[in-house]
């Protein structure tokens, strides 16, 4: 099952991928949505347990960062385990990738 509709990205009943992007460094006013850019950088939280936060880069030189919530704290290690090993790729392919039905279960 694709990254993007698997079940593990649901948390209290809402999608969590893609992430809101909050715009970080580049041109003003520069917003976007949905699977853009370049993953660059993965990082599990440790003041919240259940998120793992991500660092992407766009073509115009912006950065963004966001958020994805777990459920369960397994869940998001698993989570940004697999995302780790997918830095320096387009979200749209990674959002792609497929995963068992049993990840992070």
């Amino acid at each position: 099952m694709e990254l993007r509709n698997h079940p593990v990205m649901v948390c209290d009943g809402v999608r969590t991928w893609p992430p809101k992007w909050l715009h970080t460094y580049g041109q003003r006013n520069a917003s976007v949505t949905g699977e853009v850019g370049l993953l660059t950088a993965v990082f599990l939280s440790r003041v919240t347990i259940n998120r793992v936060l991500l660092i992407i880069h766009t073509d115009e030189g912006n950065v963004y960062i966001g958020a994805l919530m777990f459920e369960k704290a397994d869940s998001a290690r698993a989570v940004f385990d697999f995302l780790y090993s997918q830095r320096h790729k387009p979200l749209a392919a990674i959002g792609a990738l497929d995963l068992p039905e049993n990840f992070a279960a």
